[in-house]
């Protein structure tokens, strides 16, 4: 199977149509008699919905009909990991950040879904907004999610757990005897930033409802279909038989699309006209509402002896999961656990919290907290082989991962490790010394 495949030229299945135009995205798709679908989001990042007023929204031409969280009070909460994020805020409940939906609108055509939208009036009740995770974890902070339980085990005295939606907790040798081991110890604070996957596809999608048999079908793009179709049936409290998720071609994802985006908001609209309806998201509207890659703020504390093997390495990760969950939980511990890349150390410690926020939710992006974690280690290896007088590529290859090498959660490497042969290759195709070549 590896010949038949390991550097063959294989066809992409889908690449002809793809490069002729011939592929069918979402917004291709063609329905009779469908309705554009377009939602009213939170003005506010952090505040009380006291009364929503559509009288002036229902007078423009072409809209059929604006649905509310009054119209349909029974809906659950959906999310990937943890379900905390409403479908739509209804009076009385706290929006968390700008991209909370608080009506769907329904017209004729685009732009008069559009037009209505701006029309709606709403009142509210600004609370105070917490954008910095390190604000959100002070003792007199307010929470953020006051109506679900957290999941932390054992938070430090010095901070404050309302807003901490998990915590993760590493350990691997002796962490005091690492440091007694070292001869320089070097401490470092990395902070990475919200970054939008921006994928050339934004969110878009049709849904379909036949009242006959009560099947909704929904064609829109995901990388999880079954967790979408199980998510949307249980938050619309439906069967999961009846629902149909058809995927479309995904104009890119890089892990923005395993989150729920038109599905839901589609879905109530299909299902309370009982006709075609279509929402597609303009750029704004996704960098706006739709998962990001999780900034995280490492602290990192790493001993090592004169002659440059690493003993000690300790790190704390703060990272900013935003006004929901999504993959947060899972995004960062996974980051921590990579806190020493691929080098060798006996002895490591490590903590990650998961932190509300009132900023758009983190979720996947390439690399599932990895990325972040690889500048704050690949960082500190240059600074400390800066600070010995070593030559970095050198510092790195005698510190590298080899067959039977542990990870810092305990896992045993036993095949294909090829860290030492890529430093190798990577200095010699990079000429970084500016050697001349032989």
């Amino acid at each position: 199977m590896t010949k038949k495949y390991v550097g063959q030229n294989i066809s992409k299945v889908d690449a002809k149509a793809k490069v002729t135009g011939k592929a069918d995205y979402p917004q291709d798709l063609k329905f009779d008699n469908y309705l554009n679908v377009k939602i009213k989001r939170a003005p506010y990042p952090h505040a009380i919905l006291k009364s929503i007023d559509l009288k002036q929204a229902k007078k423009v031409d072409g809209v059929v009909d604006i649905i509310t969280g009054q119209d349909y009070p029974d809906l659950n909460k959906f999310g990937l990991i943890i379900k905390d994020q409403p479908v739509l805020i209804g009076i009385g409940e706290k929006m968390r950040f700008l991209g909370d939906a608080l009506a769907i609108v329904i017209a004729e055509s685009e732009e008069a879904a559009f037009k209505a939208r701006d029309k709606i009036s709403l009142e509210i009740e600004k609370l105070k907004v917490i954008s910095d995770p390190f604000n959100a974890i002070k003792k007199d902070a307010p929470a953020i999610h006051d109506d679900i339980e957290l999941c932390t085990d054992y938070i430090s005295q010095d901070i404050g757990k309302q807003n901490i939606l998990v915590d993760h907790y590493l350990k691997k040798g002796d962490i005091n005897k690492g440091f007694k081991e070292a001869d320089l110890i070097v401490e470092n604070t990395y902070q990475t930033q919200h970054i939008d996957q921006l994928p050339l596809q934004n969110e878009a999608g049709y849904a379909v409802y036949d009242q006959y048999t009560e099947i909704l079908k929904i064609w829109a793009a995901s990388q999880w279909l079954h967790d979408t179709q199980a998510d949307v049936a249980q938050a619309l409290n439906l069967n999961k038989d009846k629902v149909r998720i058809i995927q479309t071609a995904i104009g890119g994802a890089f892990g923005k699309k395993e989150d729920i985006s038109v599905h839901l908001h589609l879905a109530l609209a299909a299902m309370h006209t009982k006709r075609p309806v279509k929402l597609v998201y303009t750029r704004e509207e996704s960098m706006i509402s739709q998962s990001k890659r999780h900034p995280l703020t490492i602290k990192a504390k790493t001993g090592v002896t004169e002659d440059g093997y690493l003993t000690a390495w300790q790190v704390e990760v703060f990272g900013d999961t935003g006004a929901y969950a999504s993959s947060g939980p899972a995004v960062v511990h996974k980051g921590m656990y990579h806190c020493t890349g691929p080098y060798n150390v006996a002895n490591v410690k490590g903590v990650s919290y998961a932190i509300y926020t009132n900023n758009t939710y983190g979720g996947a992006m390439r690399g599932f907290g990895t990325t972040q974690m690889a500048f704050a280690y690949e960082s500190q290896i240059d600074i400390i082989a800066d600070k010995l007088g070593m030559d970095p590529a050198q510092f790195r290859y005698q510190n590298a991962y080899d067959t039977n090498s542990t990870t810092p959660n305990g896992q045993r490497l036993s095949k294909s490790v090829n860290t030492k042969r890529t430093i190798e290759e990577a200095v010699k195709l990079s000429n970084w010394k500016g050697e001349s070549e032989k």
